[in-house]
Order: C-alpha cells, then sequence, then structure tokens
C-alpha cells in the first residue's frame, strides 16, 4: 500500500500515458483540475505498480470483471488488487492469491452519521454507534463505513451487496472483523481486516482467506522510466 501526493507536472505526464482510453475519458469528465489529477495519478500509479508485480507493460493489464470490479488479465489474473483514493491520499492493496479490498475515507466531523447509519447500516451497527460517547461516534461511523466498503470491494460485488446484509465491528479502538453475514455463517471466519486509519482519514483493509500484512512504500518515478521496456520501482518507505 502506499500514498502519492500530486504535485509534479512531469509525474503527472508519466502516469498518464499508461492510462487505457477509458480512463483518460473519465478522467476528462472531473471539472476541477485537482480531482482530475489525483484520480489520474492514482490510477496511473495502480497500473506502473501492478507491471512491476507481473512483468506486464502497464497499458495492458487491466479489464473489468462481471461485477464492474476492474481485474487481472490472463495469467495475472490470479493477482487480487484494490485501489482507494481520498483527498491527496491514495492507498493500493495487492495480494498474490487472496480477494482483496481497501477504503479510505476522509474524517467531515459535520456528516450526519446517524441519518447516513440508520439508511445504510444493519441496525445492529447503526444502534451500537448510537450508544457510544459522543466524542468518538463520527470515528464510529467511519470505521464501520471503510470496513464494509473494504468487504463488499474485495468480494468483488461493490454496491451491488446491500450495506445492511452484513455486519462489522464499528469501535475504532477495537480490531476490525466481520461479525455477521446474511445467509452464510460459517464466511465470517474467512475474513481478516486490518485497520490502517491515519490523521483525519479512516481506513481499512480486507483479505479472504489471510491476515493482511501492512507494508508503507515510496511511489516515485525517473526519466528511464519513460521507456516502455522499462517498470516503475517501489521502495520500502524508511
Amino acid at each position: 500500500m502506499g500514498a502519492s501526493r500530486v504535485s509534479s507536472k512531469y509525474l503527472l505526464k508519466v502516469v498518464e500515458a499508461v492510462l487505457s482510453p477509458d480512463e483518460r475519458r473519465r478522467a476528462k469528465c472531473f471539472i476541477r483540475d485537482d480531482l482530475r489529477r489525483r484520480w489520474t495519478v492514482a490510477h496511473g500509479a495502480l497500473r506502473m505498480i501492478l507491471a512491476a508485480y507481473t512483468g506486464t507493460p502497464p497499458g495492458c493489464l487491466v479489464e473489468t470483471g462481471p461485477w464492474g470490479k476492474p481485474k487481472l488479465k490472463g495469467t495475472a489474473s490470479r493477482i487480487g488488487f484494490n485501489l482507494s483514493h481520498t483527498g491527496h491520499l491514495a492507498l493500493i492493496a495487492i495480494s498474490s492469491e487472496h480477494a482483496v479490498g481497501i477504503d479510505a475515507e476522509t474524517i467531515r466531523p459535520n456528516l450526519d452519521w446517524r441519518e447516513l447509519s440508520e439508511r445504510f447500516f444493519a441496525s445492529a451497527e447503526a444502534s451500537e454507534i448510537k450508544s457510544l460517547a459522543p466524542e468518538i461516534r463520527v470515528a464510529a461511523f467511519f470505521a464501520c463505513w471503510t470496513r464494509k466498503e473494504a468487504f463488499i470491494k474485495a468480494n468483488g460485488r461493490g454496491l451491488s451487496m446491500p450495506l445492511d446484509s452484513f455486519r462489522v465491528t464499528v469501535r475504532p479502538d477495537f480490531p476490525p472483523r466481520l461479525v455477521w453475514l446474511e445467509g452464510n455463517q460459517r464466511e465470517p471466519d474467512k475474513w481478516s481486516f486490518e485497520d490502517i486509519s491515519e490523521s483525519g482519514v479512516a481506513a481499512a483493509v480486507a483479505v479472504r482467506d489471510h491476515s493482511p500484512s501492512v507494508h508503507r512504500y515510496t511511489f516515485s518515478v525517473s526519466s528511464d522510466q519513460l521507456r516502455p521496456r522499462n517498470s516503475i520501482v517501489v521502495r520500502p518507505s524508511d
């Protein structure tokens, strides 16, 4: 997983070159330049990082799965990956053979957490958030939201899966966990979660049949990486 600050025109040029035609069209739909740049860098960086894992040119990697979730083409399809970005932060989760999902949300203190949790969450989750001390309710809402989003992204169904059809732990100071899944009592034991929140941002990663191992890396490009034969170098952060 990694974070990237959008500040370099050079970086934008490099990552924009590896996007698919459809991704370029989607990027142009953003009215604000800063949002377009962040979206472009996040998706271009994802392709370049996946290229380093697979040895495949970044422009030839990704296709859309049956539920709309991006996946790798051909023999590389066993590699699971997911992307989430909020503000200046982009997070990428990659697994060699397990389903994986990641979500990050900027914490907004004035959000109507009560209305949203009652509308979308399982009733037990909404009730638990309301029962907490007032000073942690917003954090609990975003912890619940990111854990649920990470789970539905990992299982590939996305928002076609109702958010009230399963339950996760909501307390930000407790380990994240899948508590209950409608129609499948055994499934929760097959999932592992990790809270990767930082100041001002709630974030979580979900992995099936495997415990996630979190590492931070620095994403950078050099002039050599403008050449198609070369792949991105991703180094551990200090």
